[in-house]
């Protein structure tokens, strides 16, 4: 991808990170969007993250989920995406990740249970993904 290009998607990415409330029948629901370049240098896999997070209240409790939305410029096609995909999984793994500590994902449990200690936390899991792959051009 020619460099014009990369700077062009770089500024549309970057333009849709954002914030944004709206009133639902479970109570106010927040939708963020974060924007992560790795492209800079030309070593990025993916090229670039949108992050996407949604806080909901459910039983009481604001629950959060948050997951990467993996953009990678690719001159060569889905093959050579699906590299960098390969990369970026592995360094997941591994705990690796620039700007994200250990992951980008975060999956949310809710203890219901008789007796709550307000005992909160975070674990970690390797977790099967299944990635959608679409094409599209700039």
């Amino acid at each position: 991808m020619k460099e014009k290009d990369e700077l062009k998607l770089s500024r549309t990415l970057g333009e849709m990170e954002r914030e944004s409330e709206f009133a639902s029948p479970w109570g106010k629901v927040r939708i963020s969007v974060t924007y992560v370049n790795y492209s800079a240098g030309g070593s990025g896999c993916p090229d670039s993250l949108l992050i996407l997070k949604v806080s909901m209240p459910v039983l009481g409790q604001n629950v959060s989920v948050q997951a990467p939305i993996l953009i990678e410029a690719e001159k060569a096609g889905t093959s050579a995406a699906i590299l960098d995909l390969d990369k970026f999984c592995e360094r997941s793994t591994k705990g690796a990740l620039e700007g994200g500590g250990s992951s980008f994902v975060e999956i949310p449990l809710l203890v219901v249970t008789p007796n709550p200690t307000q005992r909160t936390g975070d674990e970690s899991r390797v977790l099967k993904a299944r990635f959608r792959i679409q094409e599209t051009r700039m």
